[in-house]
This record gives structure tokens, C-alpha cells and sequence, in this order.
């Protein structure tokens, strides 16, 4: 779990104008739980995927969504991939887009 993912789910909650009581109670964990995960508390556990679906349903939000932003796979996504080794390698071999800066055009260095 990451400040990221906190970070989010504190802006989807706060989207919906919802307390961290309220959603805490929809997911049916303790709301000082729900503060640490917002908060990214190192060393602290992700919430589950069961945990991660109330969230969603809660706040009206994608679930696939809502599991991958926590750094997790969907367990029916896991299941086929793991039944099909041949999507292991598709996956990998698909590439990152580079983040790297294009360089702009060289400046001239000559006189006018």
C-alpha cells in the first residue's frame, strides 16, 4: 500500500462528500483503520481485496480500479493469468512508454 493509494481513496471519499466513519462502517472496518490506509502508514498492511470491493461499492467506484491503485491484481484477473502462462509473457513484453524528455532542437552556435 502506498501514499499514493491513500492519497486517492481520500479524494474519491471526499468526492462523494463521505466521513471516514461512514465509509468505515460501509466496509466494516474501524475508521482509525481506514485513517491509517489514507494516510499510508508505512509498515502498515493493505486493506483485502473483499475490504477494497465495500470500498468501491461504497463510493461508487470501479472495483478493478479501486484494487489495482492498492497494488493488487484482481484475484478472477490472478486466476487467469495463472491458468494461462502464455498472458505472462504477453504481459511482459509489452513495454512502458518512456518517460524520458524528448531533447528540443540543438541550438545553433554559429554567428548571424
Amino acid at each position: 500500500m502506498t501514499k499514493k493509494f491513500g492519497a486517492w481513496l481520500r479524494y474519491r471519499r471526499l468526492e462523494k462528500h463521505a466521513s471516514q466513519r461512514w465509509l468505515s462502517q460501509q466496509a466494516d472496518i474501524s475508521w482509525t483503520y481506514l485513517s491509517k490506509v489514507e494516510n499510508g502508514v508505512p509498515g502498515f498492511s493493505s486493506p483485502s481485496e473483499k475490504t477494497l470491493r465495500k470500498f468501491a461499492v461504497a463510493l461508487k467506484a470501479d472495483p478493478d480500479e479501486m484494487i489495482t491503485r492498492a497494488g493488487k491484481i484482481p484475484s478472477d484477473v490472478r486466476k487467469v493469468i495463472v491458468d494461462d502462462f502464455s498472458l505472462v509473457k504477453e504481459i511482459r513484453s509489452r513495454k512502458k512508454p518512456s518517460r524520458r524528455r524528448k531533447k528540443g532542437p540543438k541550438e545553433s552556435t554559429g554567428g548571424s
